[in-house]
Parts: structure tokens; sequence; C-alpha cells
């Protein structure tokens, strides 16, 4: 295996490199079915149909910090963190949309989950960015998984979409981590 470091990226490797860019690919991919997925374009104010579109721009983000190299990392590292705090708040803004559908318990299970990928998102910043990688992926197994079929308020479309686009982008991050430890490693020397 080919370890010599990438000019750009001190720490991306030339194997490192593909792979990253196959499953950003794959994130796009998955990203475009889930905007044919959206039902209806009519409702503008769905937190739902908002949420759609704002994983397009966070994959679109994506490319440019990739394409910006290095000076972009800090950036996309911030950037997925407050996509993390973004996914159970989609779900909270549904539940208030959809009040008299929805039993009034199940706010407080949103809110604990906001408040679970926050801390996530949190940790991910100060502490490790595998726990970015982890509350993407894990939203999507747990929370979205754990929706489907299973509430009053969450479209099903939305819970099978942000599933695949919570896993592909968990993995895109995991992929990415020695990017973002490289970075602030030399944000720390500075």
């Amino acid at each position: 295996m080919n370890t010599i470091p990438k000019a750009d990226v001190p720490s991306l490797t030339k194997v490192q490199n593909p792979i990253q860019t196959v499953l950003l690919i794959a994130l796009s991919i998955i990203t475009v079915w889930t905007l044919y997925m959206v039902p209806s374009w009519q409702v503008l104010g769905d937190p739902f149909l908002l949420a759609a579109v704002a994983g397009a721009v966070t994959v679109a983000c994506l490319w440019l910090t990739r394409w910006l190299g290095s000076r972009a990392v800090k950036f996309e590292r911030a950037w997925l963190a407050a996509f993390l705090v973004g996914m159970p708040l989609v779900y909270v803004l549904g539940w208030f949309v959809a009040r008299d559908r929805a039993a009034s318990s199940w706010i407080w299970v949103e809110l604990l989950g906001l408040a679970l990928f926050a801390a996530f998102a949190a940790l991910g910043l100060k502490k490790s960015p595998w726990f970015l990688a982890i509350g993407i992926a894990g939203h999507g197994l747990a929370w979205d998984s754990w929706h489907y079929k299973n509430s009053a308020y969450v479209p099903d479309w939305y819970a099978v979409a942000c599933l695949l686009v919570d896993l592909a982008l968990g993995a895109y991050v995991a992929a990415r981590v020695s990017a973002y430890r490289e970075a602030w490693r030399i944000a720390k020397k500075n």
C-alpha cells in the first residue's frame, strides 16, 4: 500500500484520496435520488423538504471544501457538526407542524434526540472527528430507521432518504478523519 502523503493535505495518502472521492460520489448519487423521492415540491415550508435541500447543499459544500483542499478542512468539520445538529431538529420541527396528528409525548423523544446528537456534534468539534462520523451514521441507523413506519409526523420517504444519506455521509466523514486530525494538529501548532 502506498502511504506517500499527498501534497495538498499532509495526512492524505494516495489510497485515502480515491476512497474519499468514491464515497463522495456515492453520497452525491444518493442525495440526487433523495431529491427525486420528494413526493411534492408544493409545500415550500415543509421541514422535510427543506432538510432534503439542506442535504443537497451540504453535499455541494463537501465538493467545494474538497476542491479547496486543506484550507477548508476546518470549515468542513464545523459544517458537518452543524448539519448533525440540524438532523434531529428537522424531526422536532416536523412534530410542531403536525401537532394535531402527533402524540404530545413524542416531542420529548425528539428533544432528547436533539440533545443527544448535539452532544455528538460538540464532541466531534472539540474531541475527535469520530464523534461526527458515529453521530451521523448513528442518526440514520437509530433515529431514521426507528421513525420509519413508526411516526405520524415523519414521512416514510424522508426516513428512508435520510437513512441512506446519513450512512453514506457517515462513511465519508469516517474516511476524512485523518484530514480533520491533521488540520487540528496544524491549527494547534499555529
